[in-house]
């Protein structure tokens, strides 16, 4: 629908993210089959179209205590892909600087890489740290924000340190 009320994008968001962890089985996970179902609906041609389809995404993510990785490495791509064309639904319809990492792509990927359903759900995995990686060679040259060094450091970090054996803490933490 062309015209919506302001008010929709977050009604959607909380209804299908309760639908999806809550209420679909298993309550609190989402398999693959449930993952797939998702897809399905918001990106139909192998991209999210809205900022909305975006958000629920990230939401799901973010609420439910386990995540299939391609899930939340298809949400990481949906943000470099953002990044590095400029355009996408992260941009919400506007185009920004291709190649330059914004505050808004940080804390978008801080909220996904960081997630409680996240793989492992206490270190970053390698796959979650390739995505970081592709985004960091693909804007290495650009006026990033300096809130990109940081949490790409820190990730970074995170992610060779549990190789490595380290008890990292909680991702809440």
């Amino acid at each position: 629908c062309p015209v919506q009320d302001p008010a929709w994008s977050d009604c959607f968001v909380e209804m299908i993210t309760d639908y999806v962890v809550n209420q679909a089985e298993p309550e609190g996970y989402l398999t693959a089959d449930n993952a797939a179902w998702l897809l399905d609906r918001i990106a139909r041609d192998g991209q999210v179209q809205s900022k909305t389809e975006l958000e629920l995404l990230v939401c799901v993510i973010e609420k439910a205590r386990w995540v299939p990785q391609s899930l939340i490495r298809f949400a990481l791509d949906q943000v470099k892909d953002a990044v590095i064309s400029g355009s996408g639904a992260l941009r919400g319809g506007g185009r920004l600087e291709p190649g330059v990492v914004s505050e808004a792509d940080v804390q978008l990927l801080r909220r996904i890489v960081f997630s409680f359903g996240s793989d492992g759900n206490i270190a970053v995995t390698r796959p979650e740290a390739e995505v970081l990686f592709d985004i960091d060679e693909a804007t290495a040259q650009a006026p990033n924000h300096p809130a990109w060094t940081d949490f790409f450091v820190k990730a970074i970090a995170n992610c060779v340190m549990a190789a490595s054996g380290y008890a990292t803490p909680p991702r809440e933490i």
